[in-house]
């Protein structure tokens, strides 16, 4: 798959389907640009892995909704239903685990 940017149109649309990870992040977030290396390469070793990205900065009313305190935040879908919010960097492993707990 590949990583996708969402914006306040098509996020509905992009977490509808399948298994996403979002990643609600800042521009200014240190934490953040941690996080992204993992996601790149998590996309990179598992590649049918939806990944969603979205700038909480451009899009307040995301995280708004969506009600996010702080950045990282990761939400897990499942066909459009939330499974786990999760606020902070995830460890690679940890990631992993989570996304064969999810998907298996």
């Amino acid at each position: 798959m590949a990583i996708h940017t969402a914006t306040s149109d098509n996020y509905e649309e992009l977490v509808k389907e399948g298994f996403v990870i979002v990643d609600f992040y800042t521009d200014t977030c240190v934490p953040c640009k941690t996080f992204s290396k993992i996601l790149d390469a998590i996309e990179f070793e598992i590649p049918f892995v939806n990944i969603v990205k979205v700038n909480a900065t451009q899009y307040p009313d995301l995280g708004e909704k969506h009600r996010i305190l702080g950045t990282p935040t990761t939400f897990f879908y499942k066909d459009g239903e939330l499974l786990e919010r999760h606020v902070g960097v995830i460890p690679t492993d940890q990631l992993k685990e989570k996304i064969g707990s999810y998907m298996y």
